[in-house]
């Protein structure tokens, strides 16, 4: 059962993140309103006109959004819960999601009719509560009921129109779901809901032992606080049954009841919460991400106390790790603005100002003096430090749930599945990760964010041949990402041709330098994916290269990756034969796990086999990996072509790899990829061996995140 809670309140939290737009325009439409009452008259008396206010009525905006809030609200809660079922259990979708919302609609209107006339309020804000438990209800009972065997006796021909075969089946199931709703709404009514003076007993009491301002202003704090947390206006629900908490509209301050200008004006500082104190928080101690950006969002209408924005958008609704500030902070602040009034630390005027007047200034105004401003400024103080430890609870796990979507969306990026739809086209959280990765590495690659970094190679003799590069990608909020996610999001979008072609200048720039320094023995062996293929500008782009820093073909060896199949066509045939024509060298990567292995043999002439890491680690207590390294040396040798082991750990290993044939290794035992400053000092401490013999390679490893480092 909890778990089924949990998903009915994740419904409802989505709801309101997903309705977050409907309440912007009404914020917005709100702030407007309150910048035209601060404005001096002549400034707006153009609206005096009738042409201008006809067509200027700003509370048509209101209504048209925060009007029809509740209607949207139920839909979407119950469409969000009706997947959630779905994906939770597995089930085949039984029902198209229209028509949840549809049954969670007439419900709505349903309830809403029996129970009061239509109108604005009933439609928006004050029926909130309502479409929040009308939404899950539908949900669930509109599942429940299609497995009902009564309400399935209207059925069309399984070979009509999939439309027209879910509306007539699901007729009953609706149906009935209405009529309880119906009678649900008629049952309420006779109960009768609470009268307006639901409260008074207790202010009675209060005044009764000489507490009024202080016992009321605290209950009427926690009375709005506990429903806005439910996603319910508190301010209505204290119109509706709290007023005999507060004095008379219009009376003077006394200590007998809560004091409604004491209550908007000290208490409800950047709305209900106080949470101008918790925008200034966030805004302190968070850099990045979704509270700082909700809270740049809400800054402006929160110096009005209107708060929607932040309550919906971060959201505070069901949001536990903020309840306990979000009653304590405006409970303080009603306490010590009492004591502060009783000592005579300020004094209220008995002048109106509206609530959307903002901090400071509605201080001044209702205290005609400093007293009530700087009053204010100590109350954000305070509930700025009051929020501040919670605000750093919810970023550390906002930072751990987004370290876990993180990982599970770059798993799902780079699954080996058939037909793999790109990941940037994907819908939910994986699409929406790897677009922003994607637009991160097009931003990144730029501004050369990327790097390369340098794995050595060592023949059987144990001296230094070469080594192989590794692209590095280093991001700035997820740190150390694979290469191989760099890759297959830049294949997704269509630019690995662009990124493959960085990599290969930057690693023959790289080639270049070792040349000055005396290492022009070393070959620099660049991988290439598969999809670079089809780029048949390469060749001539590698000749550009070449020329430009001075490099003999001989010292570049291109891997071909086989993680990936190579496509089967014309043009990539075509690049192969004018990369061969340059004179560079070909290597086969990841040979032995690959698609298509001995046909690309037949396709291409390959000078090395680099034997893939999933056999080499295992070779000690896998007798089949070792029979198959053991083939794939022999062919090597039937081929002449040197057999290169990767993910080389141990000298066991290594002596065993080394019996079974093959020429060159590569791995941790000798070193972990390094940066070019470090792979120098490497090669004064390793020297290279020294011409007469093909020498190392080094590679860009864009294949299965070989020799990453940990």
């Amino acid at each position: 059962m909890g778990e089924r809670v949990r998903l009915w309140l994740l419904a409802v939290r989505d709801a309101f993140i997903i309705l977050l737009p409907v309440t912007f325009i009404g914020v917005v439409v709100m702030v407007l309103q309150a910048l035209l009452s601060l404005s001096a008259p002549q400034r707006v008396s153009f609206l005096s006109n009738p042409v201008w206010s006809a067509s200027l009525n700003l509370e048509l905006l209101v209504a048209a959004t925060h009007g029809i809030f509740s209607v949207c609200l139920v839909a979407i809660v119950a469409i969000r819960l009706d997947r959630a079922l779905v994906a939770r259990h597995g089930d085949d979708d039984e029902i198209p999601e229209w028509y949840v919302g549809l049954s969670a609609l007439v419900n709505f209107m349903v309830f809403t009719l029996v129970r009061a006339p239509l109108s604005v309020a009933s439609l928006g804000y004050d029926s909130m509560l309502s479409a929040m438990l009308i939404g899950v209800a539908s949900a669930e009972a509109l599942r429940a009921l299609v497995r009902v065997r009564g309400l399935n006796l209207v059925r069309a021909p399984c070979d009509t129109e999939v439309l027209f075969y879910d509306s007539i089946r699901l007729c009953l199931p609706l149906m009935f779901s209405a009529v309880t709703a119906f009678m649900l709404a008629h049952l309420l009514c006779a109960v009768g809901s609470p009268g307006p003076h639901l409260l008074r007993p207790l202010a009675q009491w209060a005044q009764m032992h000489h507490a009024g301002v202080w016992l009321c202003s605290v209950l009427a704090t926690q009375v709005n606080q506990i429903f806005w947390f439910f996603g319910v206006q508190g301010s209505h629900v204290l119109s509706a049954y709290g007023s005999d908490l507060f004095l008379p509209f219009g009376a003077g301050y006394d200590n007998t009841l809560a004091y409604r200008p004491l209550f908007n004006g000290f208490v409800m500082l950047g709305g209900s919460g106080a949470t101008l104190g918790l925008l200034l928080a966030i805004l302190l101690l968070v850099r990045a991400g979704p509270q700082r950006r909700v809270g740049l969002l809400s800054l402006l209408s929160s110096l009005f106390n209107i708060n929607e924005t932040l309550l919906f958008g971060l959201p505070l609704v069901f949001r536990p790790v903020y309840l306990l500030p979000f009653l304590l902070v405006p409970a303080v602040l009603a306490g010590l603005t009492g004591l502060a009034v009783q000592l005579g630390l300020i004094a209220f005027t008995g002048r109106y100002v509206p609530w959307t007047t903002p901090p400071v200034i509605s201080g001044w105004l209702l205290t005609g003096s400093w007293r009530g401003a700087a009053w204010q400024l100590a109350e954000l103080a305070l509930s700025t430090a009051m929020y501040w430890p919670f605000v750093l609870r919810a970023e550390a796990r906002r930072v751990r749930d987004q370290g876990r979507a993180f990982a599970a969306a770059t798993q799902a990026i780079l699954s080996d599945e058939a037909g793999r739809m790109p990941a940037i086209r994907l819908q939910g959280q994986v699409g929406m990760i790897a677009r922003a990765l994607w637009a991160d590495l097009q931003a990144d690659l730029k501004r050369n964010v990327l790097t390369l970094a340098y794995q050595p190679k060592h023949d059987g003799g144990g001296r230094l041949v070469g080594v192989e590069a590794l692209l590095r990608w280093n991001h700035a909020h997820h740190g150390p990402v694979s290469p191989l996610l760099a890759i297959v999001l830049a294949e997704d979008g269509g630019e690995i041709h662009r990124l493959g072609r960085w990599v290969l200048r930057q690693a023959c720039a790289c080639k270049a330098r070792w040349n000055a320094r005396g290492y022009r023995a070393l070959t620099m062996a660049v991988n290439v994916s598969p999809a670079q293929l089809t780029d048949l500008g390469l060749a001539d782009f590698l000749e550009r290269c070449l020329y430009e820093f001075e490099l003999e073909p001989q010292e570049i060896e291109l891997e071909i990756t086989e993680s990936t199949a190579i496509p089967d066509s014309a043009m990539v045939d075509q690049t192969l034969r004018s990369l061969s024509q340059t004179g560079v060298r070909f290597a086969m990567d990841d040979f032995g796990m690959g698609h298509s292995s001995l046909l690309y043999l037949r396709r291409f002439q390959v000078h090395a086999i680099k034997i893939d890491g999933s056999l080499t680690r295992e070779v000690l207590s896998n007798s089949t990996n070792a029979d198959i390294i053991r083939s794939i040396v022999s062919l090597g040798r039937a081929r002449g072509v040197e057999v290169v082991a990767e993910f080389v750990e141990t000298q066991e290993q290594r002596e065993a790899l080394a019996q079974m044939g093959c020429d060159l290794f590569q791995g941790y035992l000798h070193s972990p990829p390094l940066d070019e400053v470090r792979c120098l000092n490497y090669f004064q401490s390793h020297p290279p061996i020294r011409g007469g013999r093909r020498e190392a390679a080094v590679s860009v490893a864009f294949a299965q995140g070989g020799g990453l480092v940990p």
